[in-house]
């Protein structure tokens, strides 16, 4: 899954969970600094699309959060992939959102998500998408080369549900909409398996981030004057515009008293009203840092482009500070690359709390249709021959389930059958190796594995040293081999996974065509 991006959700979702899984008091005090050592496992998908106005992303977006009354039925994402929204009967405060997929083998759909939403936040990041489609159409029509990159996200994660973060991001020119999920995170613990990881609340977070381009005494002024530490202090940051994104104002209020200033982010909405979305303290002492950090990084990058255009390195410089619960995250962070300096502000609205859903298990059963294990190595005494210094292979042949339900295959699965053994050490999975030589070919005609591994044994020619052998071959199915016998496009291959040993006088094997032959080789 896509990084989160925001501390305050990666402490709820990692390190804000002791080692049994359970949550950790909601204050602390110090936090506890320590990897998970659980196992756990989830499996993620996403759905994007191009969205060229508000309406295409409203379409998607307003229905998840029931605006104006409206919500998903069975709302088709792209092929087997269907949302649906519901208010949750439980409370008016929210909604529930539940993501069905039909399996591509033709299976029963499934949930594969089902996490709670609140209206609140919602409406919040609906109102600030719709601010910032709005600004980006406008820069679009008046002055294109003034727009700048951003993307909103909505993000939450249930420990019974899964997690759904979505998404809209615009890189100056054009937008997408993109719909992340995943599973619930469930144990692998032993005896645990398909069970919930985690426990607790759930949380939802609203994200944001913008980018500008400046220069660095633009810098050096903007972040001296945010700071209150510059003689023009009195008109310090107050609903200050980030242009080219006026739709976010900043206002910075400095505490000297207290060693911080809290920087406060609202949104202008389309008609005008405000939403407040984020707010976090931060010191002088590490904004102090930040800064010197900024310089150091930008003048080595100028200074190498002075030397030679196009050689300095990109770099970052991250500056961090939250209050996840009071009031957000906010992070700067300057970039630099080809003598181009750049800040972006990415914010979060503070972590709310939700009420959870019921669980959501895989329920395929992968090993339904899966022949069971092989029975141990037999003796060669059992195979009806003797242990022996050398010997001869007797081949049957079988196709994979995946070659058999492949949508490639046009042909039965009967033809020719062509190949070499080598050495089990001359092949790796790209093939023989350079310089190696096979110590066997094969060809037999009319091998039929139609109904399952060819009921006729062949038997190799050549006799073996014993040890390990690969045997690669393909299935001529289209009879287009000819003399030189090489495959074509659509034919099954085996391929190098493991080895075949040779032990007996008569050692039968069992070769697999694992693949069709991809077009291109």
């Amino acid at each position: 899954m896509r990084r989160w991006g925001a501390a305050a959700l990666a402490l709820v979702i990692g390190l804000g969970c002791d080692d049994a899984g359970g949550a950790l008091p909601e204050d602390p005090g110090l936090a506890v600094l320590r990897p998970r050592s659980a196992p756990i496992e989830h499996v993620g998908m996403s759905s994007s699309r191009a969205v060229g106005a508000e309406a295409d992303a409203l379409d998607v977006l307003g229905p998840l959060f029931g605006r104006d009354g409206r919500f998903h039925d069975a709302y088709v994402l792209e092929p087997g992939l269907r949302v649906t929204s519901a208010p949750d009967p439980r409370t008016p405060e929210q909604a529930v959102v539940t993501l069905a997929m039909d399996p591509a083998d033709g299976g029963a759909a499934r949930t594969i998500l089902r996490v709670p939403v609140s209206l609140e936040y919602g409406r919040v990041f609906l109102e600030t998408v719709r601010a910032a489609l709005a600004r980006a159409e406008e820069l679009a029509a008046n002055d294109p080369r003034a727009a700048q990159p951003w993307q909103l996200e909505y993000r939450v994660i249930s420990p019974q549900g899964g997690a759904l973060v979505a998404r809209v991001s615009h890189d100056g020119a054009a937008a997408d909409l993109t719909l992340e999920t995943e599973s619930p995170r469930t144990s692998l613990r032993r005896g645990e398996v398909n069970q919930p990881a985690f426990e607790g609340a759930p949380h939802e977070v609203i994200g944001g981030t913008v980018h500008f381009e400046l220069s660095r005494d633009e810098f050096d002024f903007f972040t001296s004057r945010a700071y209150g530490v510059s003689h023009g202090r009195e008109q310090n940051f107050s609903d200050f515009r980030l242009q080219p994104h006026d739709w976010l104002r900043l206002t910075v209020t400095p505490q000297i008293d207290d060693g911080v200033v809290d920087v406060a982010f609202e949104v202008v909405t389309r008609e005008g009203g405000r939403v407040a979305f984020a707010h976090a303290p931060a010191s002088y002492v590490a904004g102090e840092q930040f800064r010197q950090n900024v310089f150091r990084a930008v003048d080595n990058m100028l200074a190498r482009e002075r030397e030679a255009p196009g050689s300095a390195r990109p770099f970052t410089v991250p500056f961090h500070y939250d209050d996840p619960v009071g009031g957000g995250v906010v992070r700067v962070i300057a970039r630099g690359a080809g003598g181009v300096f750049r800040i972006a502000y990415a914010v979060d609205s503070p972590v709310h709390a939700l009420r959870d859903t019921d669980f959501v298990p895989y329920v395929g059963d992968p090993l339904a249709d899966t022949p069971p294990p092989p029975p141990p190595a037999a003796t060669c005494a059992e195979h009806g021959s003797v242990a022996a210094d050398e010997g001869r292979f007797a081949l049957r042949f079988d196709a994979s389930r995946t070659v058999r339900r492949s949508a490639r295959l046009t042909h039965e699965l009967r033809g020719a059958v062509y190949g070499s053994v080598y050495r089990a050490a001359d092949v790796s999975i790209d093939g023989p190796r350079a310089g190696s030589s096979p110590v066997a070919e094969l060809a037999f005609a009319d091998v039929d594995v139609r109904a399952g591994i060819s009921e006729q044994v062949y038997l190799l020619d050549t006799v073996l040293p014993a040890g390990e052998y690969q045997v690669l071959s393909f299935m001529d199915v289209d009879g287009n081999a000819g003399e030189a016998e090489e495959p074509s496009p659509g034919d099954p291959v085996s391929i190098p996974i493991g080895g075949y040993p040779l032990r007996c006088s008569v050692q039968p094997v069992v070769v697999e065509f694992a693949l069709l032959l991809p077009e291109g080789l």
